[in-house]
């Protein structure tokens, strides 16, 4: 069995930010969970009357960029609540970015297509927000 490469690690250091400026990323405050964007691509079904041994064939389609989905200690209306919040008043597409603990980072352009508030009795208030990406994301390893 191979070892473990040195260079895994664990999600803790991790941030996400929003692009504020050319080159100008803000951090939301207090990211506590992160599922970055998953790829999928579509399989359109090219079957035809003379596909061999009754098989379907399919072809490589449109790739979906998929959604980003994040979780942050919800104080409502401030701080990362805010930055929710006003970015689905604007309607826009805006730029986003996922920096690594190794400094690898996942730049994306996308909207809201969800924003939660969990409020339990005697745990600590949660926010929630789903991102549908819209185009490549660019991924930049580490230096």
């Amino acid at each position: 069995m191979a070892a473990t490469q040195t260079a895994t690690d664990i999600g803790f250091l991790t941030t996400f930010s929003k692009k504020t400026g050319p080159s100008t990323y803000v951090p939301l405050a207090e990211v506590t969970e992160l599922a970055p964007p998953e790829l999928s691509r579509d399989a359109p079904d090219f079957t035809h009357f003379g596909s061999p041994a009754f098989t379907r064939e399919y072809k490589p389609g449109l790739t979906d960029p998929g959604e980003c989905t994040l979780s942050y200690a919800l104080v409502p209306g401030l701080t990362d609540d805010l930055v929710i919040t006003t970015h689905l008043a604007a309607r826009t597409v805006d730029g986003w970015r996922i920096t690594f603990p190794n400094g690898a980072t996942l730049d994306f352009n996308g909207f809201a297509t969800k924003h939660g508030r969990a409020t339990p009795m005697d745990e600590k208030m949660v926010g929630s927000v789903t991102f549908k990406v819209s185009g490549p994301a660019t991924l930049t390893p580490a230096v």
